[in-house]
């Protein structure tokens, strides 16, 4: 005769606990948030340079899922992690309006997604979820600096193109019109082109380097390889921006009337192939240690 099992009635109790405690940290962070989440939907939605680098993040968030279909459970447990996270978050908030300080709050933003990460995908899902969050972290620095950086890189862009266009044998004139507001004017010789804010660049150096962190993350590369990553990708899109520029204003003579379709046929071709090249730099696999050499003949 066997002994009695005591009952298993009060686990399944103790879970639905703690997921009814997740599911509630969870919407509460989200509502502490949505003012932010407001303000993220507006600013992607306003400039199409600062939508490429979403658009990046999608797609690796596609490719992630794609890739762990099998490994995704939906936990729903707080963890230490979680809460130390969700902790931080608050006390960002709590400082941004203490100290009259808003952007503290993005850092909040920030770490208010990563506790809900942890709760809704558990810790052992960070893994392949950590860069994803790193590029949502280099997408969000990229609103910040667009305002920052538009007529610096502008002017960064007609200077070291009036160069190259000097060196080609053009005689260009790099000029500013103050009305009715700041433009930056280049004249070839041939052409007169304005230096507008889709030519800083901005678009793809900062998409660039954002698909090196997550083409990077995804491959499983090294910390140390972001060191050369980063910024191979920042002066390879500040290249092929220029080269879209000379591209342009070598062409547009040949193609009169037709400039705006020589403009997003250079400018589409030109971002694909920069991406594409800073993708493939970060993406291919680099040698293991250890690993045994090719056998020499």
């Amino acid at each position: 005769m066997s002994a009695d099992t005591p009952s298993a009635s009060p686990t399944p109790s103790r879970w639905d606990l703690g997921r009814l405690l997740a599911v509630f940290l969870v919407v509460c962070t989200v509502l502490a948030f949505w003012p932010v989440m407001q303000w993220l939907v507006r600013e992607v939605a306003a400039s199409q340079q600062i939508r490429q680098s979403f658009v990046l993040l999608g797609a690796a968030a596609g490719l992630v899922g794609w890739q762990h279909a099998r490994e995704w459970r939906l936990h729903l447990d707080v963890g230490n992690r979680a809460l130390v996270f969700l902790c931080s978050a608050y006390t960002c908030t709590a400082l941004a309006w203490w100290l009259q300080m808003p952007l503290l709050v993005l850092p909040g933003f920030a770490l208010g997604l990563a506790g809900c990460l942890h709760v809704i995908v558990g810790a052992d899902a960070w893994r392949f979820v950590r860069p994803l969050f790193i590029g949502f972290i280099a997408c969000l620095i990229v609103i910040l600096l667009f305002p920052v950086f538009d007529w610096p890189l502008r002017q960064m862009a007609g200077v070291n193109s009036a160069h190259l266009l000097h060196a080609l044998g053009f005689a260009p004139k790099l000029s500013v019109v103050m009305q009715p507001e700041p433009k930056l004017i280049l004249d070839t010789g041939r052409n007169l082109f304005e230096v507008a804010t889709e030519c800083n660049g901005f678009g793809i150096i900062t998409s660039g380097a954002v698909l090196a962190l997550l083409a990077g993350g995804i491959a499983g590369r090294r910390a140390v390889s972001f060191l050369w990553l980063v910024p191979m990708a920042l002066v390879a899109g500040f290249a092929f921006n220029l080269l879209r520029i000379l591209v342009i204003c070598l062409l547009a003579p040949k193609f009169p009337g037709r400039y705006a379709e020589l403009h997003e046929i250079a400018g589409i071709l030109l971002l694909w192939a920069g991406l594409g090249l800073i993708g493939w730099l970060a993406w291919r696999p680099s040698p293991k240690p250890g690993a045994p050499a090719a056998p020499s003949t």
